[in-house]
């Protein structure tokens, strides 16, 4: 038969999978894509290593012709038969026979995954329809290529209730910062936010406070006609000094309270796993109360023991759920206090300890900068311009780390005034487990006397009844 199968009659569903494939780039099929896509339970990676080598010798497909051939030897192959390229001489003037694959939906799918995978990680390859047909897609530019090589990055976009539950949390907690903070609270913007009504609230706000002036521009503009904006006041070293002293007592804190939450996270983790321990047992009950097996004198012998309980432990399954229901309550309690209060507060010490940083790299800079103006005065004390220019550098500095001092103090304030958090954090875990505890303590009650009667229903039985088959 000729190599281009011109003797047979080319399916559909060829041309169908050609044209999808060649859209990606004949060239790209290659065996490490070949044999993944292509793969199945009829054929095995083996089956498809010999088949492409008994079509090809080099490193892709390189015609139509030659993965139509591909196809009409795994049809072969799915129909009991050898790989041989003379069987195809059986289909001449006739329709090709079509192997068993998936749709060509499907396989564009694994394609397209299979072909990203492939490439090189700073590379994007694959044209906007393609990304379409992703569920799983986030595309980061590269910034030292600028631009030109794009990062493409697989990420989970799959919107289900879990993420938007997170993602409502998440928001609650930062809604509460705000609302705490004891500057911010009150503002026209915040205000604005919460009673919006409507739609496009962040374009609106846009629109509402684009000419509005910041913290620092506001306080530069009301100062700028001080006599004194030049001096560093007694109450700046003051006030760096204090604020030392707290940011050591807050990552103190952070410190512990970030380890109390492991510790709670790793209990309610615990219960988690124990509601499931529980509903397995429930279920490893309800199998032995429902066996139908019938055991025979020959292996019981005078001791009929288990025929008598096992018809009670039908009964026992109800009080093992109700265990597996209660602590499944109890670790959704606890775990909404960890997502809604103490996450907040480990996150809000966090930031703190972020702004800290940020804070004490500006005094350092400072520094640097009042060093290096002292400098140049010493070796240039003529240069009357450079000297000008100087102090109005220093003056700027100046005045932005003195305005971040201040925002640092109430960023201080709002810490400590969340703090009375964590007393309420620790309240509903002690009311959580007492409820729990009590709850339990009366369910195993219950099971327990189940199971003290199964023992008396043996044990009040006459030996009589215990002979009897």
């Amino acid at each position: 038969m000729p190599s281009d199968l011109s003797g047979g009659i080319i399916p559909t569903a060829y041309r169908d999978l050609f044209e999808m494939i060649n859209s990606h780039g004949l060239e790209k099929l290659t065996f490490t894509i070949f044999s993944p896509l292509f793969e199945s339970k009829t054929l095995t990676k083996a089956i498809l290593n010999q088949i492409w080598y008994t079509v090809t010798h080099s490193n892709s497909i390189g015609s139509r012709a030659d993965f139509y051939k591909c196809l009409a030897l795994m049809a072969i192959v799915q129909q009991g038969k050898a790989i041989d390229e003379k069987l195809l001489d059986n289909y001449v003037k006739q329709e090709l026979p079509i192997p068993t694959l998936d749709s060509v939906t499907n396989l564009e799918d694994r394609l397209i995954r299979l072909l990203r995978n492939d490439q090189k990680k700073t590379t994007l390859c694959f044209r906007y329809n393609d990304l379409c047909l992703l569920d799983t897609i986030q595309v980061d530019k590269v910034p030292e290529k600028k631009g030109i090589i794009i990062r493409h990055v697989e990420y989970d976009i799959t919107i289900d209730s879990e993420f938007l539950e997170e993602r409502r949390r998440s928001l609650q907690r930062y809604l509460q910062i705000l609302c705490r903070h004891p500057t911010i609270y009150d503002t026209d913007i915040i205000k604005f936010f919460l009673t919006f009504q409507g739609t496009s609230c962040g374009d609106n706000m846009k629109a509402t406070y684009k000419n509005d002036l910041d913290e620092y521009n506001s306080e530069s503009r009301s100062s700028s006609n001080s006599i004194d904006n030049n001096e560093k006041s007694p109450e700046d070293s003051d006030g760096i000094q204090m604020f030392h002293t707290s940011q050591t007592h807050i990552l103190f804190l952070h410190q512990h309270l970030n380890q109390i939450r492991g510790y709670l996270k790793s209990i309610n983790e615990k219960t988690f796993k124990n509601a499931n321990d529980f509903s397995n047992i429930e279920k490893a009950l309800q199998t032995l109360g429902s066996d139908s097996t019938n055991v025979d004198r020959w292996a019981t012998g005078p001791n009929d023991y288990w025929p008598t309980i096992q018809t009670g432990l039908g009964s026992l399954p109800i009080e093992v759920n109700a265990i597996s229901q209660r602590m499944n309550e109890q670790f959704k309690r606890d775990d909404q206090v960890i997502s809604d209060h103490l996450d907040m507060l480990v996150d809000l010490l966090q930031g703190y300890k972020d702004l800290c940083k940020r804070f004490e790299e500006a005094l350092q800079n400072e520094k640097k900068a009042i060093h290096k103006a002292n400098n140049q005065q010493q070796r240039s004390s003529t240069a009357t311009s450079t000297s000008s220019k100087n102090d109005t550098n220093l003056d700027t500095i100046e005045k932005r780390n003195r305005h971040a001092l201040q925002c640092v103090h109430i960023e201080t304030q709002l810490v400590y005034a969340n703090l009375e958090a964590f007393v309420y954090i620790l309240s509903s875990f002690a009311n959580s487990q007492c409820n729990g505890s009590l709850d339990l303590a009366n369910i195993w009650k219950a099971f327990a006397n189940k199971v003290s009667q199964l023992g008396q229903t043996y044990t009040t039985k006459s030996p009589i009844d215990r002979l009897r088959k």
